[in-house]
């Protein structure tokens, strides 16, 4: 075989593998039900695999290489999902040493082998029931033992991670910001939100593929607020949306941050740069928990609280398709690849 007819042949050999890779990019959603986890194309809207899980899912965290995805399951159980694969390859228990807990927050350790939660604990002492005091904890990854924690006030039920690592912002009644740089975890600031009249319920946090910037929206009494919070710098910019409030769970960014779309019964769009509501259609599928947006800005994704993931058309509000899931669901993910 001449020398020529091997460049001809290694060259689309290499075109075949670019094809190849450009075919397996794009977008993909991972809808988070009862005992499984849905995985939509992003260019189709279909369903193209399902992951069986135990139990009901809560928060998520994606490794920095985007090979594995980490689902917290009935507060105490830690799944790492293959998502080249779409399977899970291993599962870990974080009430192991006699310690019942409940996890309310997750986020996972750059160094890919630990992770933190904020846990509720008790256990049974001679027939009495021990309780035990709330905590931020670091964890390993392969066996649950806890390895370091510190003490916090109750009720914070939703943690990330900022600063590469550095820090975790714990949310509860106010914001605490843990160091996790020394040898124990402390916290170095508090940030009052309680006595601002400021109410924030960080369950549907949509944090994947908006520029690593994550929204929770909040209550006062008068007008619903939006938290942007930068996890490489840690930045947080507090956004007042003139109006009447909404009933809004989740929000999320459109990928140029020009607008923000939130979700309950209705779907609402927000100009950002007016501060203000712009538009609002009711959800026919019923009530929902989790909205997010592809990447080119033209789609926005609603789904959990029922068993349906309705796809709207960005511009006009209408629906394009509305995909029925295996189970009620709790969140929608979206994860660029």
């Amino acid at each position: 075989m001449s020398w020529q007819r091997l460049l001809v042949l290694g060259l689309a050999s290499a075109l075949c593998l670019v094809h190849v890779e450009r075919a397996e990019a794009g977008d993909r959603l991972y809808y988070l039900g009862y005992e499984i986890i849905q995985v939509i194309d992003g260019d189709t809207d279909t369903i193209v695999a399902d992951i069986p899980i135990k139990g009901a899912t809560r928060e998520v965290a994606l490794t920095a290489d985007r090979k594995f995805l980490y689902v917290a399951t009935n507060r105490h159980l830690v799944h790492k999902v293959d998502l080249g694969a779409n399977r899970v390859v291993a599962t870990v228990d974080v009430s192991n040493d006699g310690w019942g807990r409940l996890m309310f927050g997750f986020a996972l350790d750059p160094d890919g082998k630990t992770a933190y939660g904020a846990f509720m604990s008790r256990r049974a002492d001679n027939g009495e029931a021990v309780v035990g005091k709330p905590v931020v904890a670091q964890f390993a990854l392969e066996t649950g033992r806890l390895l370091r924690s510190v003490e916090v006030p109750w009720g914070v039920g939703y943690l990330m991670s900022t600063k590469n690592g550095t820090t975790l912002y714990a949310f509860g009644q106010d914001l605490y910001k843990i160091d996790t740089t020394g040898s124990d975890l402390r916290i170095v600031e508090t940030v009052p939100m309680f006595d601002k009249g400021m109410n924030i319920l960080g369950f549907w946090v949509p944090i994947f593929g908006i520029g690593g910037v994550a929204s929770m929206n909040y209550y006062t009494e008068k007008f619903m607020g939006i938290l942007l919070v930068d996890q490489q710098s840690g930045k947080i910019d507090d956004i007042v949306i003139r109006g009447d409030p909404p009933i809004a769970y989740s929000v999320v960014l459109a990928p140029d941050r020009s607008k923000a779309y939130a979700a309950a019964d209705d779907l609402i769009v927000i100009d950002l740069a007016k501060k203000k509501y712009i538009a609002s259609v009711p959800i026919k599928e019923g009530t929902s928990y989790g909205v997010n947006v592809s990447a080119d800005g033209r789609k926005i994704y609603v789904g959990g609280g029922g068993s349906t993931l309705t796809i709207y058309d960005a511009q006009t509000l209408k629906p394009l398709k509305v995909l029925q899931m295996a189970s009620d669901g709790m969140h929608i993910h979206r994860i660029d690849f």
